[in-house]
């Protein structure tokens, strides 16, 4: 069981739960090789990506809900929160 933080009511056993991704921001992901000439590691980028920030959970109807709202809807109900 779980609470629905938009509808603010608790779920069913063994409902199934839905997280919604909220916030997320850009991420590059580094590792270190042996420079073959100057025999020293380097830092070198290996890929580019988002991580998650934030997450709310989310009932069938939260979710429902939520895909109803305009952008503008969701920012307001986040400050909120």
């Amino acid at each position: 069981m779980y609470m629905c933080q938009i509808t603010g009511m608790f779920s069913k056993p063994g409902e199934k739960l839905n997280k919604i991704v909220v916030s997320t921001r850009e991420k590059t992901y580094y590792r270190w090789v042996r420079d073959e000439d100057t025999n020293k590691w380097v830092e070198i980028e290996c890929g580019r990506g988002f991580e998650t920030v934030k997450e709310i959970n989310a009932s069938e109807k939260g979710r429902e809900l939520w895909e109803t709202w305009s952008l503008e809807e969701r920012e307001m109900f986040l400050q909120e929160i």
